[in-house]
């Protein structure tokens, strides 16, 4: 695939110029969204993947698949975790297709994602913010204006902002260690407006 030089302000669609950075190298180095077909996005809870990816997939009419829905069943009244076969079935149907937008970081799939990736954005907002955007998505849940059906109880919830700050020392190190071989096509950025 042929690299084309970027101006900072070209990064990411929708992405504020002075927020993208890259884990190491410049920015020439790094796939055009125009050209990335297949697109993987890493990020805590409450870091954006779930909007950009629909963002993008809009944009670059490029279909949108959450990492969730790979991980748990549809089926039945009460969501279960699908077996490691199916899980891995699912993902290989998502990743064998020519086009896709991919948003989660379980561990087990970020290497043959990766690997066949045009392009991965890690999003790394600051965890205060990830904090804020849970508690904001938690509020919305219990009104009835989030269409998300993972509604969080309020042990959930302290469970998931306890775990969004162990993210920054234990998720973030191992999925950048995972990224190393693919840092030519790694963007890592705070914030995505």
């Amino acid at each position: 695939m042929e690299n084309k030089k970027l101006k900072s302000e070209e990064c990411i669609p929708g992405m504020r110029p002075n927020h993208c950075s890259r884990a190491q190298g410049n920015l020439g180095e790094v796939v055009t969204m125009s050209l990335a077909k297949r697109i993987h996005i890493v990020g805590a809870p409450g870091s954006g993947k779930t909007e950009l990816a629909a963002r993008l997939s809009e944009r670059l009419d490029i279909p949108s698949y959450s990492l969730e829905s790979v991980l748990w069943s549809n089926e039945g009244k009460k969501r279960r975790r699908n077996t490691p076969v199916v899980r891995q079935r699912l993902l290989l149907d998502i990743i064998g297709k020519d086009e896709w937008i991919v948003e989660g970081n379980l561990m087990e799939w970020l290497i043959p994602s990766f690997a066949l990736a045009d392009q991965i954005i890690f999003l790394t907002p600051h965890p205060f913010v990830r904090d804020g955007r849970m508690l904001q998505r938690f509020l919305r849940q219990k009104i009835g204006t989030d269409p998300d059906r993972d509604r969080l109880n309020l042990m959930g919830l302290i469970d998931r902002l306890y775990w969004n700050h162990r993210f920054e020392y234990e998720s973030k190190p191992a999925i950048l260690k995972v990224a190393e071989p693919y840092k030519h096509k790694l963007i890592v950025t705070r914030q995505v407006d």
